[in-house]
């Protein structure tokens, strides 16, 4: 954790990769979703919502990476489809309402000047994502899975990528 590492994402309707160093910053469990991006959700529907709440039983754990367009043209990346959090070997992905939650704190980071890969970044840029998942309460992470392609598994198999190491809690 902290040390960045590359990614090269090649598809076959672009002339050349899309290359960006990402580094997992942090990754932070059992506490509720940041009440400043519930707040700013909220409001950016004109409307009073619910403070969100994991699946019983469960924990949000809130992944924070930073990521840096590295390669020769504007892209786009997001952890959604691409990062697990890991508890040994149980791999855990974002729900579709967990999904919901990272474009909350997106679109929190962006309204304060800080536009993610999501937004789409031009070479040299860099910018947060985040991947919000449910693991069980009691359960501590021990890895992140980062995926080098634009979903977990392809019609070949997993994608290749990158495996993060957790430092162990005390």
């Amino acid at each position: 954790m902290g040390e960045p590492f590359k990614l090269t994402i090649g598809a076959t309707d672009t002339a050349r990769p899309d290359e960006f160093e990402v580094t997992v910053e942090e990754v932070r469990c059992g506490e509720p979703l940041d009440p400043e991006v519930v707040a700013h959700a909220a409001e950016s529907v004109g409307e009073a919502t619910p403070t969100p709440t994991p699946e019983g039983g469960k924990q949000y754990c809130v992944v924070a990476l930073e990521v840096a367009n590295v390669g020769k043209s504007e892209a786009v990346w997001q952890a959604g489809d691409v990062v697990t959090l890991n508890v040994d070997d149980t791999a855990y992905s974002q729900s579709l309402a967990d999904a919901d939650h990272a474009y909350d704190y997106r679109q929190y980071w962006y309204s304060k000047g800080k536009a993610g890969p999501s937004f789409g970044l031009n070479p040299g840029s860099r910018g947060p994502d985040y991947g919000i998942f449910q693991i069980p309460a009691d359960d501590d992470p021990t890895t992140v899975w980062v995926a080098s392609g634009t979903s977990l598994e392809s019609f070949d198999g997993a994608e290749p990528g990158y495996l993060v190491q957790l430092a162990p809690t005390d």
